[in-house]
């Protein structure tokens, strides 16, 4: 990727590269990259606050030699969005940085830097080892006391684990076994990394589409059972009717019978087929018999 110049007024130029390596190692960058995501998804929506990574800082107004690259740092009470650069004259120094330790950054992490962000007035300084294998213990937190830092100490995190409340972010820092994970007192919750963020979602998308099956099924077996009681109904009226059927043919004649077959098709209810066979027990003129289902059909 080519290097980018800012160039100010005065003819300045500020680089926005110094030409090293995002992270160390592959594992490094993998935890940069959680860290830095959950930071950002936790301070999404505030407009005051900017979360920078691997970003050149620079803190000397003239001086394109001054300048820092915190693998992640949170300034507060200045615009968010994205940069090329941070220039401390311009905007605010951070409040909270986070450097990730290892063997070619160990002695500028626990030295240069650590002075530079004190004289910068940053709040709290974290640093992280992700391989346990040049800090003991692997998560130190420093918070400004003066013009110096002093080792935070380690207490019972809301959690139940051990780790170190950050009050800048207000958030909590602990280890799981030797992963970095960022905890938020308020809601109960580690912030997500991005793999699981995707993996809950392929969750969700799968208990959904579970879901959504087993309703359609659902809706199949009501709709099936739906039919097969009409069925058995359509088949019990078909019964009833041939019954009444039989008993006009055998009482009147044919021609009638199959008068009062066509006209049986219009009524539904057991209720009036019973109507219909108390009709053919009294009424004695096939006539007055069609004439009153024919009613009873116009009547429903």
């Amino acid at each position: 990727m080519s290097e980018a110049v800012v160039v100010e007024p005065d003819a300045v130029e500020y680089p926005t590269s110094d030409g090293r390596p995002v992270a160390e190692t592959d594992l490094h960058f993998l935890r940069l990259t959680d860290v830095a995501y959950g930071i950002r998804k936790f301070m999404a929506g505030r407009e005051d606050v900017y979360v920078g990574s691997n970003l050149l800082v620079y803190d000397e107004q003239g001086n394109p030699r001054s300048h820092l690259s915190p693998d992640i740092f949170v300034a507060f009470g200045v615009e968010a969005g994205p940069r090329d650069l941070f220039k401390i004259w311009e905007e605010k120094p951070p409040a909270f940085t986070l450097e990730l330790t290892s063997a070619s950054t160990r002695r500028e992490d626990e030295r240069t830097k650590r002075r530079r962000y004190a004289q910068w007035g940053v709040a709290e300084y974290f640093l992280y080892d992700p391989r346990a294998e040049w800090l003991t213990p692997s998560l130190q937190g420093l918070e400004l006391n003066g013009k110096r830092y002093r080792a935070m100490r380690e207490s019972v995190l809301a959690n139940g684990t051990r780790g170190f409340h950050s009050e800048t972010l207000g958030l909590d820092l602990w280890l799981d076994g030797r992963v970095l994970r960022l905890y938020d007192p308020v809601v109960g919750e580690n912030l997500p990394t991005p793999e699981e963020e995707a993996a809950a979602r392929h969750t969700a998308e799968e208990r959904a589409s579970e879901e959504a099956a087993a309703r359609h099924t659902a809706e199949k077996r009501a709709r099936e059972e739906a039919a097969a009681r009409r069925a058995l109904e359509a088949d019990r009226l078909a019964g009833e009717r041939s019954i009444l059927v039989r008993q006009a043919e055998s009482k009147f004649d044919g021609a009638t019978a199959k008068s009062v077959a066509a006209l049986l098709e219009g009524l539904t209810s057991t209720d009036d087929l019973l109507r219909v066979g108390e009709w053919l027990v009294v009424v004695e003129n096939s006539s007055d018999l069609l004439h009153r289902i024919g009613n009873l059909v116009d009547e429903r």
